[in-house]
């Protein structure tokens, strides 16, 4: 009798230690979105401006590994298993970076990640308040941005203005969500590309 308890309890313990086991190795349900870059930065060395991309900032509800929902209008929801392949931050900077590099033929764009370089002739900072979609359907995506001259005598802002963009969301789900977010980053730096070549008279 002693023998089969002992036995029996033996079991037990390696049914539950294989049970705690199962569940740490469950796969990960979590569902990763990247900002895609069609754009490739092109190495600019004989440019006939320099601009210095400062990294982008966000509001703080942005900046979570889950894409965020607005339920109401004093409400966001930030998603669980729907999460960013990299920081919003970054990603936005990265696709900004890239597509002012070819928007901008005579210009230079640096990254501002790796720092500051001593050439830089203008910087641009942009701050996210709003990137989110809607319960409605919409994609929303909001900020201000800042274009100023740099030198030794300290730098002169040229453009100071805010952006205010939306979109209908095609298909349910986080994907056209993010898909229509991109549009957005697209149509910005289309904004910004147009107002800067004006400025430098491009």
């Amino acid at each position: 009798m002693k023998t089969k308890l002992i036995a029996y309890i033996s079991l037990l313990i390696s049914a539950l230690l294989l049970s705690g086991c199962s569940q740490t190795i469950q796969p990960d349900t979590g569902q990763f979105y990247l900002l895609s870059s069609d754009s490739q930065a092109n190495n600019k060395t004989n440019s006939a401006h320099v601009i210095g991309l400062r990294p982008v900032t966000v509001a703080s509800y942005i900046d979570n590994p889950g894409i965020a929902l607005q339920t109401s209008d004093n409400r966001i929801r930030i998603a669980n298993h729907h999460l960013w392949a990299e920081e919003p931050n970054l990603a936005i900077t990265r696709v900004l970076h890239g597509e002012l590099n070819n928007l901008l033929s005579n210009s230079r764009v640096d990254n501002g990640q790796l720092g500051r370089n001593e050439d830089w002739q203008y910087i641009l900072t942009t701050h996210v308040d709003q990137f989110h979609g809607t319960e409605k359907g919409l994609a929303v995506f909001s900020g201000y941005w800042r274009f100023e001259s740099s030198n030794n005598q300290g730098n002169k802002v040229l453009i100071n203005t805010r952006f205010n963009l939306s979109s209908p969301i095609e298909k349910p789900g986080y994907t056209a969500l993010v898909a229509e977010l991109r549009q957005l980053l697209s149509q910005l730096s289309e904004q910004q590309a147009e107002q800067i070549a004006r400025e430098l008279n491009e």
